[in-house]
């Protein structure tokens, strides 16, 4: 790196320097600058720093707006050099991160140059980083934050290795947003901004001091909720602690196939299909629930399998809402035995208090054989479901299964026609009269670009099939969404 080359860098203005800065620094610097915001209003709010020399007059919610702009700006300096080394690398030689770590004054420089161009325009200074002394409140707390973020309670920080109350009271908190941004951004837990909570808390006395965790402590809920604003930024990945035992060892859990509501191949949905591995000697194998059905109901496993699905998809959507992804809900195939027992009502109001999703972003489905051919118990307690928000989707209809009255009496007004029934005229026109009168079609089998065509135009919500996507696994299922999200904004 040629470093006097870039310290030369003229920047006329604060935006010209923040976007010589690599587009991954300007995203995490949005990011901070939000946090520290709603750090500095609750250390205004508890005195924070008022103690200090200078404090009681830059410690007022006043500054709340200056308070964002030094989160913004407190890595300006690392836009004199190249973009490769804005980011600290592992394998950066001792030089390298003396010359990186060297940001923090030069950003100070920096922001001192840009406010002596602001007060005096005319003037150009070519090349030369200086700093004139000042007494102007803003212009010192900008000047503090870029210099001292990454100073340290105990003095392990730098540059300077400043110590207790040596550190701005300013730069406390920008220290503190950072940490805080790149600990929930990067973290594989569970659950990430909680996992970041409590590390920096285990740093009290040693990074941080008491009284600024007890800031971080008061401003908890206002930072998560920056974190869960920004969070498809971040690409952090939010996961549930699910109520079904998850572990690499368990030979089954859920595929998800994408459904699109268009030609275009807009995704909506998704539907989730069990499988089940751990076949003798096939260790690449899986099955399905058509495969071990007669299983299933011999061992009286339906009812745990059934909630086992029933928790990992209400769990995946927990982390689709999470991300804030355009997802409707999701599709889960069930073992149709599970209709045959006793209600579970209770268990279903449990799994929405367990899993805080809406109820119908889950989607049961249920095979019209079945219902056609159910005991009067059975259709009883399937009316039970529906009739308390549990949405059921009839799949494998044809017309001559039940009339649309007694659908309609047993609540499924969900609908997904046996594939034997498109690409006919009669059919089309059939769905628009059920639609007309309420009913919702779903597609499947959506295994060419003329059957997805079809199946839009007759107005289906969405589809799916191989046409539409691969089954995945949750985490793709996220990565997945995330990205195309990112690539339609």
């Amino acid at each position: 790196m040629n470093e006097q080359v870039w310290k030369r860098k003229e920047y006329e203005s604060w935006d010209e320097a923040f976007r010589g800065l690599s587009p991954i620094i300007r995203q995490q610097s949005v990011r901070i600058a939000a946090y520290t915001r709603e750090l500095f209003v609750a250390a205004c709010q508890m005195h924070f720093g008022a103690e200090t020399k200078d404090g009681e007059a830059r410690m007022r919610g006043a500054y709340a707006d200056l308070a964002y702009k030094c989160g913004m700006y407190h890595q300006l300096g690392k836009a004199l050099v190249p973009h490769e080394y804005q980011i600290l690398q592992k394998d950066f030689t001792e030089e390298e991160e003396k010359v990186y770590q060297k940001y923090t004054t030069d950003g100070r420089l920096l922001v001192a140059t840009l406010q002596e161009k602001t007060t005096r325009a005319r003037e150009r200074r070519k090349g030369v980083l200086s700093e004139s002394p000042t007494s102007n409140i803003p212009f010192l707390m900008l000047r503090e934050s870029c210099e001292q973020h990454m100073e340290r309670f105990d003095g392990s920080g730098y540059p300077k290795g400043l110590k207790g109350e040596e550190i701005s009271p300013i730069a406390q908190l920008v220290g503190l947003a950072k940490e805080l941004d790149r600990l929930a951004s990067e973290t594989k837990s569970e659950t990430p901004f909680e996992f970041a909570i409590d590390t920096l808390m285990a740093g009290k006395d040693v990074e941080w001091s008491a009284p600024l965790l007890e800031v971080l402590e008061a401003a908890k809920q206002e930072c998560r909720e920056v974190y869960i604003k920004y969070i498809v930024y971040t690409r952090t990945l939010p996961k549930t602690i699910p109520l079904v035992e998850k572990r690499p060892d368990r030979k089954m859990g859920l595929k998800y196939r994408p459904m699109v509501s268009d030609i275009s191949g807009t995704v909506t949905m998704y539907e989730a299909v069990p499988w089940f591995g751990g076949i003798a000697e096939q260790p690449d194998e899986t099955e399905t629930v058509e495969d071990l059905r007669d299983l299933f109901k011999r061992t009286s496993l339906v009812e745990p399998l059934s909630w086992y699905f029933l928790y990992e998809a209400a769990d995946t959507m927990v982390r689709i809402r999470n991300c804030r992804l355009a997802i409707q809900g999701i599709v889960v195939q069930m073992i149709p035995e599970f209709y045959q027992l006793k209600s579970q009502l209770q268990k279903f109001y449990q799994l929405f208090i367990d899993q805080a999703i809406e109820k119908d972003q889950l989607i049961l489905t249920i095979p019209s054989e079945f219902v056609k051919n159910a005991s009067k118990t059975a259709l009883e307690i399937v009316q039970r479901y529906t009739k308390n928000g549990i949405r059921l989707l009839l799949d494998g209809f044809h017309f001559d299964d039940m009339d649309t009255e007694q659908l309609k009496r047993l609540g499924l007004t969900t609908i997904r026609l046996s594939p034997d029934l498109y690409l006919n005229r009669e059919t089309a026109n059939k769905m628009q009269e059920m639609m007309a009168d309420g009913f919702v079609f779903i597609g499947g089998e959506a295994n060419d670009s003329d059957m997805l065509a079809w199946l839009v135009v007759c107005g289906t919500s969405c589809s799916s099939g191989t046409i539409t996507g691969n089954f995945v696994n949750e985490d793709e299922l996220i990565h997945d969404s995330l990205a195309r999200e990112s690539m339609i904004g």
